[in-house]
């Protein structure tokens, strides 16, 4: 990381995903009991992109947080190469890290979508040894990390997340996909 670039990254504001996740939880409910158009529900619409990405963000922060024990906070500061900055403190030292979202879209959306071609077209980062991706698998099925190939690639970190439960009530977080042994971490969206 340039110097200049994490001067960028201390001056941000970073937001807590789990009240904004709890809060966002209350509207997408009310939405939900509404008779919004299916799209807007799903927030598929292009008006709707940052705040679906922001949803995204906010949910794999909670889940590294519920991972390495501390709270991650996130700035939705896009760049050309990064959708949002992460930040947490361990000890007393303060930690930044730039994340792409990836999105395996809903069959329903795409039938061809597939996290092996997501994974696939990450070979296109040639210089990004900093960069951590974030897919959040977005389809119902079963998610079977072990047999998920993942070629050599030049960035930082590589993880899976998405939702196991058909309330959207438990998630998990699956990774680092660029170390040899990656494994899985159960989190619960958070409540009141």
């Amino acid at each position: 990381m340039n110097h200049l670039w994490l001067r960028t990254a201390e001056k941000l504001t970073f937001v807590d995903p789990t009240p904004y996740l709890i809060q966002l939880r209350r509207v997408e409910i009310e939405v939900a009991l509404s008779d919004t158009p299916p799209k807007i529900k799903a927030l598929r619409t292009n008006s709707l992109k940052a705040v679906r990405e922001q949803r995204e963000a906010a949910l794999f922060c909670h889940g590294m947080g519920e991972r390495l024990g501390r709270k991650v906070y996130f700035s939705a500061q896009e760049d050309q190469d990064h959708d949002f900055i992460a930040s947490w403190i361990d000890g007393e030292e303060r930690h930044f890290a730039a994340v792409q979202l990836k999105e395996v879209v809903p069959l329903k959306t795409n039938p061809q979508a597939s996290i092996e071609a997501i994974v696939a077209g990450l070979a296109k980062y040639t210089d990004s040894d900093r960069l951590s991706v974030a897919i959040h698998l977005n389809q119902e099925g079963r998610f079977e990390p072990a047999l998920l190939q993942v070629p050599k690639l030049r960035i930082g970190s590589l993880w899976v997340f998405g939702c196991v439960a058909p309330d959207q009530s438990h998630w998990n977080l699956w990774g680092n996909f660029t170390e040899s042994e990656p494994y899985g971490t159960q989190f619960s969206y958070p409540e009141d």
